[in-house]
């Protein structure tokens, strides 16, 4: 239950209301009274706590984001929304927290009307908290503390109270250490859990989430997915949306959404039964269910054959040492680096921040349970490097460095001590940092912000202009990026906003615009995140294809099945520093705990073996993991 802002618990009768007469002595008026009140509760709760009728929704440029929605979601009810980019997932989201009202038909939240009411709108939100897409979206303060704590302040929760809350918020989400942290100075991960503890503070009747753990670690997945069962457990109604399929798993109940209508709604056994379904609608099944059916088919392939012929077993790979090197020349010369990091060490704690003051908490004289460690530096004695032509993967825990090391590789930060060499410059000498940069090209986090053109054309083609290329090269690389993306270099789509796309596009033409100046060298910050599964495959054969070209990638990532499928080199980062380089097999082999996780099919092995299974080897991959499986089978 959600507690109020006067103290008393939502949906309870009050305290005084509790044994006023003695047992065995009510009266008639309080027998009725009794009645009433328990049929009033049954009644609130019987009510859906969400209730769309033949919901529509079209932005004001024409769009159509929701398409005759029907449902109802109980209260206390655990509900996982998938959908592919642009499906209408996160305009649905926002009709839920009243952020949008529908163009057609009713839509009712905790029994309230979404009209735009600025009470009824108001009312709703005081009782649903949301986690939006992207976390930057919903911060309002510059230190982490004073953010968790604006909404219980906002609802005239005592200061005490507030305390209390934030404590619990930010030690749901391993966040406790950096309450007095200024939000400028985390990654993009941090600021999504510390979204995620504002929202938590609220202590909501509905909690309602969108793709919140898109750029979190598979630890801080995990983590999140235990925080949304205890809540579950306690009656709080979640709605989650989200394009890992795992976490479908974990819901009472799975919806679909297709270009703004509902196209599924079932249980998680009975959506993902729907395997022709699934796999038109552009999703996949989660890791465990594209194992039963790999082996199911290999099953099927093999009773076939005729008996007596047994599959091919897989060769067992014994990992080789954590600390050997990566594979390089047979001649035993030193492979070519593209960029080079040596004894880097860089630390927040020396940038001066002229906005930073004392915060909330500490001007109202709250103390929380534990106060936030001076910082630390970032980086600490960093040594790695990217060999060329290589598909490099950096990898870490949230918070680990990773995008302040990508940073530093491109020189948008230079190092306090140690140097970084990119195609043999060093990134200090402001001489050649324009020849440095001309030869890099950097994808941020959500490369979909940096979009500012007023066409698509025009953004696509603001980098190439800047190399001075005339207007037809100019043309022909738009046309042979957004190809590369999987866009059409069509009047249709050259002439449009960028800011009139869905997600999924703007982050195709925000990388196309990368793309289009042909660096030998490019460097993606997490650029899987927030992409549903037909746009992940689509960015792995992108990806791919550079590689073949030639370019050099060096690509953060907290998919570590990704690491497996696409690396041929890995660095592994913890608190700054260097804990594992060399092969995915090679870093996989060191120590779980200093690693930010593991690939399915290398856990899943390890539960197989723990339960009695000879699994030799650690396959990395589900082909690897199917046919070590099969040759156990086999004997």
């Amino acid at each position: 239950m959600a507690r109020t802002s006067d103290g008393m618990t939502a949906g309870a009768a009050p305290a005084s209301a509790a044994g006023a007469a003695p047992a065995g002595a009510a009266t008639p008026a309080a027998t009725h009274s009794a009645e009433a009140t328990a049929g009033a509760t049954a009644a609130a709760a019987a009510e859906p706590v969400i209730d769309f009728a033949d919901v529509h929704l079209t932005y004001p440029d024409g769009t159509e984001a929701l398409r005759g929605v029907t449902l109802s979601i109980a209260r206390g009810e655990h509900v996982c929304i998938l959908g592919g980019n642009g499906s209408g997932k996160s305009t649905l989201a926002r009709l839920m927290n009243a952020l949008l009202v529908p163009t057609e038909g009713r839509a009712r939240v905790v029994g309230r009307d979404v009209d735009g009411s600025p009470e009824r709108a108001l009312d709703i939100r005081r009782r649903v908290a949301m986690v939006f897409q992207y976390p930057d979206d919903q911060m309002v303060t510059s230190i982490v503390a004073d953010d968790v704590a604006f909404g219980p302040e906002n609802l005239g929760v005592p200061t005490a109270e507030i305390a209390r809350r934030v404590d619990a918020a930010l030690e749901a989400v391993d966040m406790t250490a950096f309450a007095q942290a200024n939000l400028a100075d985390l990654s993009g991960g941090q600021r999504q859990r510390v979204a995620i503890a504002g929202a938590l503070a609220m202590e909501p009747e509905v909690l309602v989430l969108d793709e919140p753990a898109a750029m979190l670690d598979a630890r801080g997945r995990h983590a999140i997915q235990r925080v949304l069962r205890d809540l579950a457990a306690r009656g709080i109604t979640i709605v989650h949306i989200t394009h890992f399929m795992d976490n479908a798993l974990d819901a009472d109940r799975v919806i679909v959404l297709d270009r703004g209508t509902v196209a599924l709604d079932g249980t998680p056994a009975e959506v993902f039964a729907q395997r022709d379904a699934i796999e038109r609608l552009g999703l996949e099944l989660p890791f465990e269910l594209r194992l039963e059916d790999a082996l199911a088919t290999c099953d099927a392939t093999e009773a076939a054959h005729e008996p007596g012929v047994e599959p091919a077993a897989a060769t067992p790979r014994t990992p080789a040492p954590a600390n050997s090197p990566a594979p390089g020349p047979a001649s035993g010369s030193s492979p070519a680096l593209a960029i080079a990091l040596e004894h880097v060490s860089f630390s927040y704690a020396d940038e001066h921040h002229p906005h930073r003051r004392t915060g909330l908490l500490a001007r109202l004289g709250i103390r929380l349970r534990r106060r936030m460690p001076r910082a630390a530096d970032t980086l600490r004695d960093l040594t790695a490097s990217v060999p060329a032509g290589s598909l490099t993967a950096l990898i870490g825990r949230t918070g680990s460095g990773k995008s302040t090391t990508a940073e530093l590789a491109c020189a948008l930060k230079l190092p306090n001590t140690g140097r970084v060499l990119v195609a043999g410059i060093d990134s200090a000498d402001a001489s050649r940092r324009d020849e440095l940069r001309a030869r890099v090209g950097f994808v941020a986090q959500l490369p979909e912000r940096q979009l500012f053109a007023e066409t698509v054309f025009d953004d696509v083609a603001f980098g190439p202009r800047n190399l001075g290329l005339d207007e037809e090269e100019v043309a022909r690389r738009i046309a042979e990026a957004l190809d590369a993306v999987g866009l059409p270099a069509e009047p249709g789509l050259l002439d449009r906003s960028p800011f009139a796309l869905s997600g999924g596009q703007r982050r195709a033409v925000a990388i196309a615009g990368v793309l289009a100046m042909r660096p030998g060298i490019l460097i993606l910050d997490e650029p899987m995140a927030g992409l549903d599964p037909q746009a992940r495959r689509r960015m792995r054969a992108l990806m791919r294809d550079l590689k073949a070209r030639g370019t050099t990638l060096l690509t953060i990532t907290h998919d570590m099945d990704d690491v497996a499928e696409l690396a041929d080199h890995v660095i592994a980062l913890d608190r700054g520093a260097v804990v594992a380089e060399g092969s995915p097999r090679e870093v996989f082999s060191v120590d779980e705990q200093l690693l930010p996780g593991v690939p399915s099919a290398l856990a899943a092995a390890r539960r197989l073996r723990a339960q009695g299974m000879p699994i030799a080897g650690d396959p990395l991959t589900l082909d690897e993991l199917v046919k070590e499986v099969r040759r156990v089978r086999a004997h």
